[in-house]
């Protein structure tokens, strides 16, 4: 996955705004809802899913003091 084309960007970025899992029935309802097509989906499933996986594991929650 070093280089990402343009659609394949697209539909990460669509899939963690929607707040999918990394598993393909997550991504693939995500992406649906995002009105991609279902032979987009299948073809690019794999990349997006890594997509997603890499997004989650680089995002952090910061804490909240609650004291």
């Amino acid at each position: 996955m070093s280089s990402i084309d343009p659609t394949t960007a697209q539909m990460i970025a669509a899939a963690v705004a929607r707040g999918a899992k990394p598993d393909p029935d997550s991504v693939s309802y995500a992406l649906l809802d995002a009105r991609f097509r279902a032979f987009e989906i299948t073809m690019r499933l794999d990349d997006v899913m890594a997509g997603v996986r890499k997004v989650r594991a680089t995002f952090t929650v910061p804490a909240l003091d609650v004291a």
